[in-house]
């Protein structure tokens, strides 16, 4: 049983906490009245009257009916400032008259500007009286106008307390920082970081604590087993368990069974369930799993029956929680395990589509497939598992990742970003790297990073304001000084571009990325001599830099080998010359610059579109690439880029005959033809009376693709699900039968090559 899906899950952490033994010096709203009794009030500018000064010292000596009484008094008198209501709605708060607190504050809140106190002494009255989402909402509006006031913890507790832990972290974060001896609100902030698996954040804040209460004993058993340390977790715990306070016994016990299952002891994992009134799904998983270890098949089913059945007539939401996939998996599995693999395909195929990037549910899927007698789409998934799976030679990096994870949580969520933005995902990307910006203020990596991706995605505006704010983060640093020159440089705002880099280098001269971005800079600006010192100092540092070595050797081609200066590439000569070894990032510029020089060569346009999209600008690549189109009709180069372009928009009809064109204007080659066939299988013709037409458009072109290149796998596997659409099986099943004879080929060779890539020696990188 895998036991990846319960990390990070904090059980009856912060709700379970609501109540904490340990107790921390007060944070009232009278220490916020008092506040904002020393300054000006904001909505009339007058001092704060002595008669309120006179009351809030009452009330801070401990006679609040007093202070109360003698600030009604002063307010029904007539004329008092709004500062004077302000006091008085918080001492109303401090004394639990939480009705005639909001009475008081509610003319305030009405008025513009409103005063941070007010609404946060608004928000404790709302909370007391059960309205939470009122409170949250004053808190937060609060915060809006003094972000570091007692509004971020009184948001971060209460978003805990109704089961909001990883959202509570960003509040409670700053809070604890800046008040460590507020030890409620410290073990609050833990669990949040337990729950974000933010382990040292964690470790920190329950540094310090009494080591003998409950709750901070499950907190810390919580926190071992993210460390990967089961046992140490089962030793924090077991004497707890044997009479743990009704608050948390849920949490410690669940903590515990879920220790013993990662070890293996499924019958330690059940002793501490059975007390328990199992509810809910989170506890069925966990449940099933202990009876899943212990060999007892039917009460595992029995356990998850209720909650998976239901999953395939009523789906969860578009975003659903984490637990729907385990359900639907382990349930899944454990119906073939039973031996009923049928039953168990629909409840696999619903867990892979729940989540499409992980493995182990297509592994599942594909086997119960292949049970059920579905080989051939068996064979379809578990390629498609093979893909997602990491080599067995990648177990050892797998595992120190995931303890480089745990170590720095940070670098964890700026590497899974890159890699959504990676996959297409942007947004979703840059939503990750400003959550983590928020919590890592003084760590510059989620700035740099997503200033990289909205470069790459195009968005140089944005990248140069990231950018900005990562020398804001951590001024002088190197990294910021290239990141800003190379948005810079995208930007074509070169002056400043190589100011920045030289103030990277005199940070720090041997940052690797400034120095091949800045010779490239310096070629495409016809600057060779300076270029090549640059690269001969990168070949210093990295003697395996294959781009840095052909830069090298192209400029010294061109100087001569008696160092005299003779004539330089020009732009476009430059430019094709990095295409053709492949270093498409440096050959933009200059190709950029011939098209300046000469807009109207179509070639110029195609090898630009070319390099633009082998660095992920389609956008700028298609534009380029009409543009040669309507310069150069009978450029076959230029329609079969601009086909490629649109296939990969998914505008298959407009790329087929994009794509026909270039193959009637030169002798096309096995790609052009994929291409091709691709498009017109592609067309969304299905039930119509063009389905068959095109059909066999895109079969023609599958078959030439396969004259030009007998053994192109891609062209016999798309030419085979082709004829199964026509109704063509005994053909297709051969078809199919020789691609696999291929693919085997193709992964006995790659195994091969990583075997020999292994023994030899490192690449000096």
């Amino acid at each position: 049983m895998s036991t990846s899906r319960f990390r990070g899950r904090v059980f009856g952490g912060f709700r379970a906490l609501a109540e904490p033994r340990v107790r921390p010096r007060a944070v009232t709203a009278l220490a916020f009245a008092l506040l904002l009794a020393s300054a000006p009030a904001p909505t009339n500018a007058q001092e704060v009257p002595a008669e309120v000064a006179d009351a809030l010292a009452l009330a801070a000596g401990g006679d609040l009916d007093g202070a109360i009484a003698a600030i009604e008094t002063f307010c029904a008198a007539g004329d008092a400032p709004d500062a004077a209501f302000a006091a008085l709605g918080a001492l109303h708060v401090e004394a639990g008259n939480a009705e005639r607190a909001l009475d008081v504050l509610r003319p305030l809140i009405d008025r513009e500007p409103v005063d941070a106190g007010v609404l946060y002494n608004a928000g404790r009255a709302a909370e007391a009286l059960g309205r939470p989402e009122e409170a949250a909402n004053r808190y937060r509006q609060s915060l809006a106008i003094q972000p570091r006031s007692p509004a971020l913890r009184s948001l971060g507790m209460i978003l805990g307390r109704h089961g909001y832990t990883a959202e509570a972290y960003a509040f409670l974060q700053p809070w604890t920082n800046a008040n460590p001896n507020d030890l409620d609100a410290r073990v609050a902030a833990a669990a949040g970081a337990i729950a974000l698996e933010r382990a040292p954040e964690a470790e920190a804040l329950l540094e310090g604590l009494p080591g003998d209460d409950p709750g901070v004993k499950m907190l810390r058993a919580q926190l071992l087993l993210q460390q990967a340390d089961p046992w140490g977790a089962i030793n924090e715990l077991q004497a707890v368990a044997e009479d743990p306070p009704p608050t948390i016994e849920g949490g410690v016990r669940r903590t515990l069974a879920r220790a013993y299952l990662v070890v293996g002891e499924a019958e330690g994992a059940l002793e501490q369930l059975e007390p328990l009134d199992v509810a809910g799904p989170e506890d069925a998983v966990l449940l099933a799993s202990a009876w899943f270890q212990a060999g007892r098949m039917d009460e595992a089913i029995k356990a998850l029956a209720p909650y998976a059945e239901p999953l395939l007539t009523s789906p969860p939401p578009e975003a659903p929680p984490p637990v729907a996939r385990d359900i639907v998996l382990e349930y899944g599995r454990y119906l073939h395990s039973s031996g009923d693999a049928a039953r168990a395909v629909p409840f696999l195929r619903l867990a892979t589509e729940l989540d499409a990037g992980k493995p182990d549910a297509y592994q599942a899927l594909g086997q119960a497939l292949a049970a059920s007698g579905e080989r051939e789409e068996a064979r379809e998934v578990l390629e498609r598992f093979q893909e997602l799976s990491r080599d067995a030679s990648d177990e050892v990096a797998s595992v120190n990742q995931r303890r480089s994870d745990i170590a720095d949580p940070t670098g964890r969520e700026v590497r899974q970003a890159l890699e959504l933005a990676a996959a297409g995902e942007v947004d979703a990307a840059l939503d990750i790297l400003a959550r983590e910006a928020q919590l890592a203020s003084t760590d510059p990596r989620p700035v740099y990073a997503a200033s990289s991706i909205l470069l790459d995605a195009g968005r140089n505006e944005e990248a140069l304001a990231a950018a900005d704010r990562a020398l804001a983060v951590a001024p002088g640093r190197a990294d910021g000084f290239y990141q800003r020159g190379a948005v810079l440089m995208a930007l074509e705002r070169l002056a400043e571009s190589e100011e920045m880099f030289r103030q990277a280098l005199q940070a720090q001269p041997t940052h690797t990325a400034t120095l091949s971005d800045y010779a490239v800079l310096l070629m495409s600006g016809d600057r060779n001599g300076e270029a090549a010192e640059l690269l001969e100092r990168l070949l210093e540092l990295r003697p395996g830099d294959a781009a840095a070595r052909g830069h090298l050797d192209r400029l010294r081609a061109v100087r001569g080998s008696d160092g005299g200066r003779h004539e330089e590439l020009p732009p476009a000569a430059l430019g094709r010359e990095l295409m053709r070894t492949r270093d498409f990032r440096a050959a933009e510029a200059p190709l950029d610059r011939a098209v300046l020089l000469d807009p109207t060569d179509a070639s110029l346009r195609v090898d630009l579109a070319s390099a633009l999209w082998e660095n992920n600008k389609p956008a700028e690549a298609d534009l380029h690439a009409r543009e040669a189109v309507a310069l150069e009709p009978s450029s076959a180069a230029a329609h079969r880029m601009l086909g490629g372009l649109l296939l990969w928009r998914g505008e298959h009809l407009q790329a087929a005959e994009s794509l026909e064109r270039a193959a009637a204007l030169a002798e096309p080659d096995a790609a052009l033809l994929v291409d091709l066939a691709r498009a017109w299988d592609g067309v969304d013709s299905a039930g119509t009376a063009d389905e068959r037409t095109r059909l066999g458009k895109a079969e023609d072109a599958y078959r030439r693709a396969i004259v030009a290149a007998p053994d192109h796998s891609e062209a016999i596997y798309g030419l085979a699900r082709v004829l199964q659409r026509l109704g063509r099986e005994d053909e297709a099943a051969v078809l199919m039968e020789r691609y696999t004879e291929l693919y085997g080929e193709d992964q006995r060779a790659t195994r091969e090559q990583g075997l020999t890539a292994a023994e030899g020696p490192p690449d000096g990188d």
